[in-house]
């Protein structure tokens, strides 16, 4: 959760997450700094405390056109032939073979997301959010702020631009308790 980040007696952390899946270690670290009086900001495009950027899958464009080629293209092409061949006694061998080659397409589609496309995009995923996040990002005031943490390696590129905006705030990839929670 965000926290109000008016002129703050305490520290102040802004955390950065901009992974596929909420990891365990982010949130118990956000909320072990939350618990000790720690002004804490999340940026996270799942849970929107600070919206970054809109629904990537449907704003980026690699994303549609690849869906669209592998997915979509093929589906509508395989549904009007099937809508052609279905109840006519006459071309159900036509049919059989259309469902064959359907499902032999998805199969190869889902390989090459998988394979091909899925590694290549993961690669280049944190800088296209760093510069989607950039405007949005560049507009929170982060003046107050002691660090910047990068939870997830997707946030280290829009973490170093904060962090070259800000260059005397601490910019690390450490969920570091030590310097806000006292060990009990």
């Amino acid at each position: 959760m965000s926290t109000p980040a008016e002129q703050a007696t305490g520290p102040r952390v802004v955390v950065i997450a901009l992974s596929y899946k909420p990891a365990w270690r982010v949130r118990s670290y956000v909320r072990d700094l939350a618990e000790a009086g720690v002004v804490v900001d999340l940026l996270d495009p799942r849970i929107r405390v600070h919206r970054v950027f809109d629904v990537e899958a449907s704003e980026i464009m690699i994303r549609r056109i690849e869906h669209g080629l592998l997915f979509n293209v093929p589906s509508k092409a395989f549904g009007k032939a099937r809508a052609l061949t279905v109840g006519r006694p006459a071309l159900k061998k036509v049919d059989a073979g259309l469902a064959l080659t359907r499902r032999a397409q998805s199969w190869v589609s889902k390989g090459i997301h998988r394979k091909m496309f899925w590694p290549a995009f993961k690669a280049i995923r944190p800088v296209i959010l760093s510069r989607r996040a950039q405007g949005s990002a560049m507009e929170l005031d982060l003046a107050g702020a002691d660090r910047i943490v990068a939870a997830d390696q997707p946030a280290v590129p829009l973490a170093w631009r904060l962090s070259r905006r800000y260059p005397e705030i601490r910019a690390t990839t450490a969920l570091d308790r030590k310097p806000y929670v006292s060990e009990t």
